[in-house]
């Protein structure tokens, strides 16, 4: 697992908390329901849908841990990467998204399940594992991390997002009781998307309880920049994380010049022939004008969670393209 995970970031949980307790809770809650000495609780953690109604603690049981060691690894990875979203909105509004979301998510996925019941289109029970908090943050990965093309198989398009999109499709595809879990979940993102949802958020003291307890032992250290692993596996890894972004640079690099003026041309224009000249005013609007842009796309990035020396450097490496400058910070965060 760590090598799928290294090749989103080597920056941990890194000012995400509250994604590093999911992904250990889950984790080790499996591990433990899979070894003899607590396998007997495993029925416990199964919920049809007359037991939903009758007995709801087994619903909140269901929603706790992944049985299968398969779904285990696919959820942890999206957890894993879905946590740059935490960076984004804080840990609280995180706290609330999930708390929003997956209680949506729940509702949704139990008056389906019935209502499809009755004709014979399902067997009743439900998925195990925290699908309703991971499905619906497909929808804001999917409107706000943008689509920047790597490469090309088969004339289809390789992005940066394929291999989540993958990993997404491989638990809906397992059965149609996924699936069916799964659009509940994007159905709730998108309702959450919306604005309806807003008002319904952690309250604050427990946020600040839950920040001064749990929260002191789950923060992890800021990452160092430029070490290398411990580990030759690690180095490798990192190394050619540095060459693929070097090569994006490059590109970014390449197509400025084939399609643009570089920033000192936009100025003084490309040659000095006893064409037209810009005056000190004119050059001096010219260069706020493009400092303001620059200072706009600064504020974006860092608006999506990301430090603002980060940011600076990305933009300066990505000749100021903003999506390469994003895709460069995913990569790194």
């Amino acid at each position: 697992m760590a090598a799928i995970l290294s090749q989103y970031s080597t920056t941990g949980f890194y000012k995400a908390p509250v994604s590093k307790a999911l992904m250990g809770s889950v984790f080790l809650a499996c591990t433990a329901l899979n070894t003899p000495a607590l396998a007997h609780l495993r029925p416990y953690l199964l919920c049809r849908i007359p037991e939903a109604f009758s007995e709801p603690w087994r619903l909140l049981l269901s929603r706790l841990t992944f049985l299968d060691t398969k779904d285990l690894v696919c959820g942890s990875v999206l957890i894993y990467y879905f946590r740059i979203f935490e960076r984004r909105f804080g840990s609280h509004k995180f706290s609330s998204y999930l708390l929003a979301t997956g209680l949506l998510a729940t509702l949704f996925e139990v008056a389906v399940v019935s209502s499809i019941r009755q004709f014979g289109l399902h067997d009743g029970l439900l998925p195990p594992g925290p699908y309703c908090l991971i499905f619906p943050l497909f929808v804001n990965f999917f409107f706000d991390i943008p689509r920047i093309v790597t490469t090309h198989v088969v004339g289809i398009p390789i992005t940066g997002k394929t291999l989540t999109y993958i990993l997404g499709l491989q638990v809906c595809s397992t059965s149609s009781a996924n699936a069916v879990t799964a659009l509940c979940g994007i159905a709730a993102g998108l309702v959450w998307r919306s604005g309806a949802l807003n008002w319904l958020r952690l309250p604050s003291l427990v946020a600040r309880a839950c920040d001064l307890t749990i929260g002191r032992l789950l923060r992890s250290q800021p990452p160092s920049q430029g070490a290398l692993g411990a580990t030759l596996e690690l180095q490798r890894q990192q190394q050619m994380e540095l060459l693929e972004q070097q090569l994006q640079i490059n590109r970014a690099r390449d197509h400025r010049t084939r399609h643009g003026q570089g920033y000192a041309e936009t100025l003084v224009g490309p040659d000095h022939h006893g064409g037209w000249q810009p005056n000190q005013n004119e050059a001096q609007q010219a260069g706020l004008n493009v400092a303001e842009q620059q200072e706009e796309q600064v504020a974006r990035l860092v608006d999506m969670g990301f430090d603002r020396e980060s940011v600076v450097n990305a933009l300066r490496a990505a000749n100021n393209d903003l999506n390469t400058a994003t895709n460069l910070l995913l990569q790194e965060g």
